[in-house]
């Protein structure tokens, strides 16, 4: 265009009819006569949202907003309807778990071994001749009216035809008759990997009990579950429109496994098919030399970005094998100095990089440990505003709090004690068990809390059993009640998985708070969650979500204007 073409057309602009830019900057989108939770303390509540685009064009009442109506502006009534941000797990192991969601048994719910059992058979129906019926964690026995787990025998009665392998979350984990023979436990070459101890009888045969940890129940995993890349992206894509069924929309992975886990995320990027934010970390690689992994890893990398719905956080959680304490309930968990070196380098890196990371501690003792390391990082390089945490801290004390203040550190809480109860009372008694995880303890003392919720073998996919854990403080089958000065308000549980988990990943600017000028990412919930009760809040489920002002989840058809 010509420079006087272009005077013209500024001139055509500026007579253009008030009517005429009215309309053209008219919302796409427009819900009203709801209950909105904006998070944003500027403006706390609202009744109607006007959406353009991907951005929230503004926030107000019904008869603000709606008078921003054009003739092309969809208008949904939400009946009064409670909306909220768009939920985000901010630590989580989604994409791995989804690839699997379809072919794995979710004890999630059970409240009798009888009926889990049951559910065992109903899914072992629906599975080819040889394929294997899986529970991979999520559950304990104290959730069951029998107060105990299932056993290889019960495993064999239910399901006879079929190889069956159930795992407690990575505390326990047996097989049925037919698993054994699979697996070949009694012959001179199992195929288990040597990792995994199998129980043997007094005339040494196997039990049906095989005995691991982390490392060792995922190395065996893969060898059950399906993994024809078809059926796994088939099976992430449900999982994932079941993520936003229940409001989620945007999910930080810790640890995806193997690359073509991710490269399975990427291609669904890549073909318009992701309907949440996927942001993931990486851990350290190479044990014993996981510095220079990790530096030659990053040499052609940002710090931290987003490409469209995709993003990388930086690193975690485990940078340093040999500093990882796994699940240890109890204290006594030491690591060798060469390990703390190996992580000074790293954190050194890091930090003069600007390079976010997570670094995984369950006990106090891991973290006093990971916490020396970065107190003397530092001296050399202020790490307060590089937004690392620390993650689960279950059984963290006052003083480890204190420290991670005094460095800037965040806190990345997740649900391991909704589950772990029975574990951490028995080793560290019930003061601590009492306030396990200490996230009152921490929000009282200013850390940055962010909520995730390390699903699914330790987690409950969907966010809201979190938020109502955080609320009640009631564990699973009631072995903890935390009591009211450990709870947190529903406001509070709220904002750990929206405003404090937008800004771990610094997005604090673009989502977490309904407010004018950030991405669209919301929820229209089923039930309203101020006044439900409380041991109710995990049923929530989304009648709307939207994601960049895309409807990625619709139970509100026929409501529109």
């Amino acid at each position: 265009m010509t420079r006087s073409l272009a005077k013209a057309a500024i001139v055509l602009a500026a007579l253009a009819p008030a009517s005429a830019l009215a309309q053209a900057q008219a919302p796409d989108l427009i819900l009203y006569n709801g209950e909105l939770l904006t998070l944003d303390d500027s403006q706390p509540q609202a009744s109607a949202i006007a959406i353009s685009g991907q951005t929230i064009q503004q926030v107000g009442d019904d008869a603000a907003i709606r008078a921003l109506a054009g003739d092309g502006t969809r208008q949904v009534d939400l009946g009064g309807r409670t909306v909220i941000p768009g939920l985000a797990d901010a630590h989580s192991h989604l994409i791995r778990g989804g690839q699997s969601f379809t072919q794995e048994t979710y004890w999630l719910g059970e409240t009798s071994l009888a009926s889990a059992l049951q559910k065992l058979a109903t899914d072992a129906a629906g599975r080819g001749a040889d394929e294997w019926v899986v529970v991979a964690g999520s559950w304990i026995p104290e959730q069951f009216e029998e107060k105990r787990g299932p056993t290889p025998a019960d495993l064999t009665a239910a399901v006879p035809d079929h190889p069956v392998y159930v795992q407690q979350l990575y505390d326990d984990a047996w097989v049925n008759a037919k698993g054994i023979e699979v697996l070949r436990l009694n012959s001179p070459e199992p195929a288990v990997p040597p990792s995994i101890t199998i129980e043997r009888d007094a005339d040494g045969l196997a039990t049906g009990r095989l005995l691991g940890g982390v490392y060792p129940y995922n190395m065996l995993l893969p060898q059950l579950l399906p993994q024809d890349p078809a059926l796994r992206v088939d099976s992430l894509k449900t999982f994932f429109a079941t993520l936003n069924g229940f409001g989620v929309t945007a999910i930080v992975d810790a640890t995806a496994g193997a690359p073509e886990n991710y490269q399975m995320l990427f291609d669904l990027d890549r073909s318009g098919q992701l309907d949440l934010r996927v942001s993931y970390r990486i851990p350290g690689q190479k044990p014993g030399n996981e510095p220079e992994w990790i530096a030659n890893f990053m040499a052609f990398r940002q710090p931290h970005y987003e490409a469209g719905r995709v993003g990388f956080s930086g690193l975690g959680e485990a940078l340093v094998g040999e500093m990882y304490d796994g699940v240890q309930m109890g204290p006594g968990f030491t690591s060798p100095p060469p390990a703390h070196d190996r992580l000074r380098d790293i954190g050194d890196f890091a930090a003069a990089r600007g390079i976010p990371l997570e670094f995984h501690a369950y006990t106090d003792d891991a973290a006093a440990a990971i916490l020396d390391v970065f107190e003397d990082v530092n001296t050399r390089h202020p790490i307060k505003d590089l937004r690392w945490s620390l993650a689960h801290l279950n059984t963290g004390s006052e003083q480890t709090l204190q420290r991670m203040a005094a460095l800037g550190l965040a806190y990345s809480v997740q649900m391991g004690p909704y589950f772990e109860a029975p574990g951490i009372l028995a080793a560290n008694g019930p003061d601590v068990a009492a306030k396990s995880p200490p996230v009152r303890t921490a929000l009282d003392l200013g850390l940055k809390v962010a909520g995730g919720t390390d699903s699914t073998r330790i987690g409950v996919y969907g966010v809201w059993q979190a938020i109502e854990y955080y609320v009640t403080g009631t564990s699973l089958g009631g072995v903890v009640q935390k009591p009211a000065d450990q709870l947190l308000t529903r406001e509070e549980a709220l904002r750990l998985y929206t405003t404090n988990a937008a800004w771990l990943g610094f997005a604090e600017d673009r989502r977490g708070t309904l407010s004018a000028g950030k991405q669209a990412d919301l929820a229209v919930l089923d039930q309203p969650f101020l006044t439900i009760p409380a041991d109710q809040i995990d049923t929530i489920r989304a009648d709307l979500t939207l994601v960049d002002g895309e409807i990625v989840h619709d139970q509100l058809t026929g409501t529109a204007n």
